[in-house]
């Protein structure tokens, strides 16, 4: 999970009450810190990318790059946009109508029903960088 418009104590509120071990990356965190089930990283890109790879599911904000890869690899995938931002607003409505979970606010319920359930998006990124090459030489 990596939430960097939310306070690790207001993370840390709401997803100790959710029965799933959590493996938070904070900005502000400066050391490794547990509560209950809610596991505190500063920011690693090694490490990140190791949980990353073996988790479930992701809960993030609606950028970009780790909802895209969330979908790629096949996770579970719940986004919440950062307020105000006009990018994260548009990928979390397009996601939305991809299906994929998300809501304004860290909100428990909601959460809670992400995890329980067992939605996964399946996506194909076809590998057709050849072909769409060969036609934008073949239009000029």
């Amino acid at each position: 999970m990596y939430l960097p418009s939310f306070a690790d104590e207001n993370i840390i509120k709401v997803l100790r009450k959710i029965p799933v071990e959590w493996k938070v990356f904070s900005k502000y965190s400066k050391v490794q810190v547990k509560v209950k089930n809610v596991e505190v990283f500063p920011i690693d890109e090694i490490q990140y990318l190791k949980y990353f790879e073996g988790c479930e599911g992701v809960l993030c904000n609606a950028g970009f790059e780790s909802p895209a890869e969330a979908l790629f690899m096949d996770k579970k995938l719940f986004v919440i946009p950062i307020h105000h931002q006009y990018e994260q607003e548009c990928n979390a409505c397009a996601l939305d109508k991809m299906g994929i979970p998300n809501s304004k606010v860290l909100n428990i319920q909601e959460i809670m029903e992400w995890v329980a359930s067992d939605h996964h998006l399946k996506v194909d990124y076809p590998d057709d960088i050849e072909d769409i090459l060969l036609n934008e030489v073949l239009t000029l």
